[in-house]
């Protein structure tokens, strides 16, 4: 692999990692990934924004796990029986959908002491398809441009 294909998939990586560490903020990493899918691999592009994404999403997730306890006794209630039925579920569409409203998934889903790994990965699941779409979008657009 050359070294500037290794340089831009870390680029990618922190770049998401960054922007979706934030909390309640839009993030810009869907634009990364799209313009930087127009340079290189797009698949690699998506794979990278994606894991990037997923680990900065683990700031919404830690401060609703360690600040779980704002949250109202009655809506904590409500919201354990729904995770606890649909929890990945939501985790994963929430991810899969390009909406600034996943931090507050994230928050619930720490709160209500779902497993790290498991949000990771069905988070992960959920931006990656996201991504995908996105930068192929891209590519066959640029395609028919040219």
């Amino acid at each position: 692999m050359k070294k500037h294909v290794v340089l831009t998939a870390l680029g990618v990586f922190v770049t998401c990692f960054l922007s979706n560490a934030s909390i309640l903020l839009p993030s810009s990493s869907l634009l990364i990934a799209i313009e930087y899918s127009l340079i290189v691999n797009p698949i690699m592009v998506a794979f990278c924004a994606a894991t990037g994404a997923s680990i900065g999403e683990l700031t919404s997730f830690c401060v609703g796990r360690y600040g779980g306890r704002i949250i109202p006794r009655k809506l904590y209630n409500w919201l354990h029986r729904q995770v606890k039925r649909h929890g990945y579920l939501m985790v994963f569409v929430f991810s899969a959908l390009p909406l600034p409203v996943f931090d507050v998934v994230g928050m619930i889903a720490g709160a209500l002491k779902m497993k790290v790994q498991n949000f990771l990965a069905t988070c992960f699941c959920g931006k990656l398809i996201k991504f995908s779409i996105y930068v192929l979008v891209a590519q066959w657009v640029s395609m028919l441009v040219k």
